[in-house]
């Protein structure tokens, strides 16, 4: 399948919303819990139903203002995309977008 079927899911996602930080040490990202928002945001943006979208973020991501990191998501019809996420303040709070350029090959 192309990846144009699914361009509407991915170039859905474009959210600000905080998450939990545990606070071992120093606080860091709950990873599960990002994915989570994520995969639940993108696919009532699109229409599509959460169980066929699996997102995967990196663990032990420490929260600091500007930091940039991505997450994996699959599209319904197995299409890798990638998420970039930038958290925006201290408490957890992130962006979350996914590059159109992607999708241009």
């Amino acid at each position: 399948m192309s990846h144009k079927l699914h361009r509407p899911l991915a170039l859905a996602l474009t959210a600000v919303a905080g998450l939990a930080v545990a606070a071992c040490g120093g606080k860091t990202v709950n990873s599960e819990e990002l994915a989570d928002q994520i995969r639940e945001q993108m696919s009532a943006q699109a229409g599509v139903d959460p169980d066929q979208v699996k997102v995967e973020c990196p663990d032990d991501i420490e929260v600091e203002e500007g930091r940039k990191f991505e997450c994996d998501l699959t599209a319904p019809n197995g299409d890798p995309v990638i998420v970039e996420v930038t958290l925006v303040d201290e408490e957890g709070t992130y962006e979350a977008v996914v590059p159109p350029e992607q999708f241009e090959k």
